[in-house]
């Protein structure tokens, strides 16, 4: 069925295609108004750049084209990618815009296949880069080749999602020559970066998809373009160590495969040398390596990393990253013998994957409603076929639940005097633990008095660079405990950086050495989640959201997540346990 869909959309574009446009722009020409959008979404504030561009579209100073593509890009920002959908699709259902706006519907079309790819509607990906490939045809100029390289990848990584490899490879190469071409006329270096990108797309699709000799090749071609890229005036060296790595990391990953185990090793201690390598993100990507390695272990303490990289992109678990990032860190703790860690890896699994299952529902539902909404005839007979096949779901799922339910409810009373109990024990051992901690840090004030009246007198910058790791750390200590600058929501090295004068390099060797947790966002968390429970206790009738904002936290599902991770245990759950008991 798919083959012969794509079979008509590729004979409709051959045979009804746009005729020759030499009207095209070589590139886009960008007006005050454009300048007014472009200016603000660099600010970050993504909310306002969609607002101005509402304004200047009612104004008549921005065409409707250039205001639906820059809504798009800004609701990507935004995490809304259901209406990011919406606004490309607006963008490129003119099959014959404007000359001046037709880069932005050859983007927005782009867009809008990457979207639909993402979000699994293949179907609609393929038809949607093939049909702008073919709008492509009627235009010549260098800027073509740009396009059609990222449409051309678009079509491949969907094709291969498919396991249609032989039609992904012909894409791949096609993306391939286009990805040459831009090289060939780049003069700044970002041709060159983006072809890179793509390279390591493509190499990354065929590991994932175990086609090791079609991945090595494509890992030579980003290799070769590298070494060209270093040789040139406008080399980064961060872009340099950033995709030097990922080739190292790849043929790690190669040498794995084919049983090259010590070759693989050599590889993946060269990409750990890396500054990439070192970083959150970095130490993610390589758990594809250390998990086919059985390096479970190693591949446990790196996903250590993932929440907090999450939670730094604002990024949120959908399906995918629970099968790509989750499920590999819950079997990485697993195999490593961690089943404590696991089972707090199952819980957030658990616990996230009802919210991403909904917003997965929601947006095919909107999906659907967007086609459907231009086709009121497919509309109503999907919604007789939904309504029978509900009528017949309906009818087979009542006989089985009659039939669990009163099974069902002895179980779950059983399971919830169970869990009543467990809750009562977890909840006092939780305030046991806190007042204990209290205590300890006042006898530990009390035993050492040189710290306090350091940061009493204000030491000067040369005073503390005159302790130890140790004694730095007691100094710090005191002034975040005492001034509780552990409740800012802000709150981090830069707010010591500022206070102290000392460099972040000495902060992060205090708290390396002095304190228990390791690092400063540790022991902060920690110092939030003890107040929470003190909070909590001296105020029975606050509420979460309450205690989140007052201990520090961004917002309350941090807090929550944050808590349970370390007592086992919802606030919520805690507060209910507390009033009840």
């Amino acid at each position: 069925m798919m083959m012969a869909v794509v079979a008509i959309v590729t004979i409709g574009c051959t045979s009804k295609g746009p005729q020759s446009r030499r009207d095209i722009p070589e590139e886009t020409v960008f007006g005050h108004a454009d300048s007014l959008v472009i200016e603000t979404g660099l600010t970050g504030d993504f909310e306002r750049t969609i607002a101005i561009a509402d304004s200047l579209v009612r104004t008549g100073e921005l065409s409707q084209i250039r205001a639906d593509n820059y809504r798009g890009i800004a609701y990507i920002n935004l995490g809304e990618m259901q209406k990011s959908l919406e606004c490309f699709r607006r963008a490129s259902s003119d099959d014959n815009p404007p000359a001046a706006d037709f880069w932005e519907y050859i983007n927005a079309g782009s867009g809008l296949a990457r979207l639909q790819n993402a979000q699994h509607n293949l179907d609609g990906a393929i038809r949607t880069a093939i049909h702008f490939i073919d709008q492509l045809r009627s235009v010549e100029c260098p800027r073509r080749a740009r396009e059609l390289h990222n449409l051309y990848f678009c079509l491949g990584n969907t094709q291969t999602k498919l396991e249609r490899q032989d039609e992904a490879a012909e894409s791949f190469n096609e993306a391939y020559h286009w990805l040459k071409i831009c090289v060939d006329n780049d003069s700044t270096g970002k041709e060159m970066i983006d072809a890179l990108t793509t390279l390591e797309n493509i190499a990354i699709a065929q590991l994932n998809l175990q086609q090791i000799d079609e991945a090595e090749k494509w890992v030579n071609r980003e290799d070769s373009l590298l070494s060209i890229f270093k040789k040139s005036n406008v080399a980064d060296s961060v872009e340099v160590d950033f995709y030097q790595a990922l080739t190292m990391l790849n043929r790690a990953r190669i040498c794995q495969e084919r049983g090259q185990e010590a070759e693989a090793a050599r590889y993946y201690d060269e990409y750990m040398t890396s500054n990439y390598g070192k970083s959150a993100e970095g130490r993610i990507s390589s758990c594809s390596y250390l998990m086919a390695a059985r390096r479970y272990t190693e591949a446990a303490y790196n996903f250590n990393f993932l929440n907090d990289f999450m939670e730094g992109r604002a990024l949120e678990f959908d399906l995918e990253t629970i099968n790509d990032e989750l499920m590999p860190k819950l079997r990485s703790n697993y195999y490593a013998g961690r089943k404590d860690s696991a089972l707090q890896v199952a819980m957030q699994i658990a616990e996230v994957y009802d919210s991403a299952l909904i917003r997965q529902k929601r947006s095919d539902a909107a999906e659907l409603a967007t086609i459907y909404d231009t086709q009121g005839k497919e509309r109503q007979i999907a919604e007789q076929r939904a309504g029978k096949r509900l009528f017949t779901t309906i009818s087979i799922a009542t006989g089985l639940v009659a039939l669990l339910i009163l099974a069902f409810a002895v179980y779950v009373y059983r399971q919830w005097r169970a869990t009543q109990e467990k809750n009562r024990i977890l909840a006092q051992q939780i305030t046991e633990a806190v007042e204990y901690k209290g205590k300890l840090r006042e006898e530990k004030k009390k035993q050492v008095a040189f710290e306090e009246e350091a940061v009493q007198a204000g030491l000067s910058i040369s005073d503390f660079t005159t302790l130890t790791d140790e004694q730095l750390f007691l100094c710090l200590r005191d002034l975040i405990e005492n001034e509780q600058l552990f409740l800012q929501p802000d709150f981090g090295r830069q707010t010591l950086i500022d206070r102290t004068g000392l460099s972040k390099e000495c902060i992060g060797a205090a708290f390396a050495q002095g304190s228990d947790t390791n690092s400063l966002p540790a022991y902060v968390r920690e110092l939030r989640l003890d107040y929470a429970v003190r909070l909590m206790n001296n105020q029975p009738d606050i509420t979460i959201e309450q205690v989140s904002q007052a201990s520090g936290f961004t917002s309350a599902d941090t807090f929550t997540r944050n808590f349970r991770a370390k007592f086992g245990m919802t606030p919520t759950a805690y507060k209910q346990t507390k009033i009840s008991g």
